[in-house]
């Protein structure tokens, strides 16, 4: 059911995601992780700034906030969401993202979803009457406090309503980032919302919701021309949230991002450039192509709009070019053979999907996509016709499934189908029981030959990605 879904911009079974993202969570440890000490319950208002609390809207739904410690009703702040996943609550926004940390100058609301399942847990559906409790709730807080600019991050289920509720208010939303998503089917897109900025990020790994849901989401908004949209790949990275399970702050990264791109305020504005000038933590997996982008559009912006500070514009230029020269230090390193084969192997085998993924929307990385178009184009077409083959046989006729599996790994290497864990996982385990399994002799010699390449591919490719980014990482002008 969940894989269904991998050839279209939409509909990832809602009752598959419940059970694998409700049993994963439990596995965890993540669910309910509480602090130890009761919350406040107290009605926002300024004199809370600083701390968190709990309230409940007039309609019953609930939820824990931040208002940040220098909020000023003057000067106002941004409104940022944290929606989360299937069969959790309000526990879980601030679980995940610490309130004295996350989004620190905005007021932070994690709500429990808008539909009641059981023991306290809650989901968001994507349906009219639950869009319209979260805009009730958007609407006191507005009432209570000068309101800005409102971002929405949502995770799994909660990206899926993050996306539906943006598609519906767009003049009320300004960014979304949507970890672990794609969008259900009906989720509008359009001019409407072309203002918004648009974050699909997804862990390549992804066992609950599987990474190309994300690609597809992705896709169909570019092709809906918005103006400000970008994938977002959390290399061999899973469907956890990703705030504070390392050293990179990725979810505060592509809010900054979300800010960044739409803010008319200059302090704001450098204040997103900071946190994506910061790389000083993880140099080699630090996000270069929302650091481009960001500088693009302060570089580019003419002194006398008064949206970027003067001493900002020239940094910022410098910071573009660093990035476009960082992303040339890579291609100088990825050969790619005139007749490449998985077989030959090769570190280019394992370094240009991570480079392509991670560098989008840099002239340097675009211009080597276009210069390879063909090529990519061709694995990826090779690729989905062999894996529809493996996604229909698998678990029923595992020897077809095995056949089809060598045959798009043979024909597709370079596309992410072929570099999900999952999917090497289930052809190691097969040909571990070929007898029982019934596999070929001929497909199981075609395996063999391929999957040693394949997997040293892969680890070189992301030594030779992390190396030249350290080699390089003094990009601060």
């Amino acid at each position: 059911m969940l894989r269904a879904v991998a050839f279209g911009w939409v509909v990832l079974s809602m009752t598959a995601v419940f059970f694998l993202w409700l049993g994963l969570q439990m596995a965890s440890g993540l669910l309910y992780a509480e602090e130890g000490s009761k919350i406040p319950e107290v009605a926002p208002s300024a004199e809370v700034a600083g701390k968190q609390c709990e309230w409940k809207s007039k309609d019953g739904l609930g939820y824990r906030y931040r208002i940040p410690a220098n909020y000023d009703p003057e000067k106002g702040a941004n409104l940022t969401f944290i929606l989360h996943g299937s069969n959790l609550n309000r526990w879980w926004g601030f679980s995940n993202h610490s309130w004295k940390t996350f989004r620190p100058d905005d007021i932070v609301v994690s709500p429990d979803g808008t539909t009641p399942a059981e023991n306290d847990r809650y989901n968001f559906l994507g349906n009219g009457k639950d869009a319209k409790r979260l805009r009730a709730l958007q609407k006191e807080i507005c009432e209570t406090f000068k309101v800005n600019a409102v971002y929405l991050y949502g995770h799994s289920q909660g990206s899926f309503f993050a996306f539906y509720y943006a598609g519906l208010y767009p003049k009320d939303v300004n960014g979304i980032v949507g970890h672990a998503s794609g969008t259900w089917k009906g989720t509008a897109v359009g001019k409407k919302g072309h203002a918004q900025a648009v974050v699909f990020m997804h862990g390549t790994q992804d066992p609950v919701v599987p990474y190309d849901q994300s690609v597809w989401g992705y896709r169909g908004y570019v092709h809906a021309k918005y103006p400000m949209i970008r994938l977002r790949s959390l290399e061999n990275w899973n469907h956890w949230p990703a705030e504070h399970n390392g050293p990179v702050p990725h979810t505060s990264q592509q809010l900054a991002w979300c800010e960044g791109m739409t803010t008319k305020d200059p302090e704001r504005l450098a204040a997103c450039f900071a946190v994506l000038a910061d790389n000083t933590k993880n140099r080699e997996r630090h996000d270069y192509a929302a650091l481009y982008t960001l500088s693009v559009r302060i570089a580019s912006t003419p002194s006398s709009e008064n949206i970027a500070p003067a001493e900002l514009i020239p940094r910022a230029g410098k910071m573009k070019d660093a990035v476009q020269a960082l992303a040339h230090a890579h291609i100088e390193k990825i050969q790619v053979p005139e007749k490449g084969k998985l077989v030959d192997g090769g570190v280019w085998i394992g370094h240009l999907p991570v480079f392509l993924r991670s560098f989008q929307g840099v002239p340097a990385c675009e211009g080597l996509r276009t210069k390879l178009s063909k090529l990519l184009a061709k694995q990826e077409k090779d690729a989905l016709k062999h894996m529809r083959k493996y996604w229909q046989a698998r678990g029923k006729k595992n020897a077809a499934a095995f056949k089809a599996g060598v045959a798009a790994l043979e024909k597709g290497y370079l596309t992410y189908f072929c570099w999900d864990s999952g999917f090497r996982k289930n052809l190691g385990e097969w040909r571990k029981t070929e007898k029982s399994s019934g596999l070929k002799p001929a497909d199981v010699k075609k395996y063999d030959a391929l999957i040693g390449p394949f997997e040293q591919a892969i680890k070189d490719g992301y030594a030779a990605f992390d190396a030249i980014n350290k080699e390089h990482a003094n990009l601060a002008p």
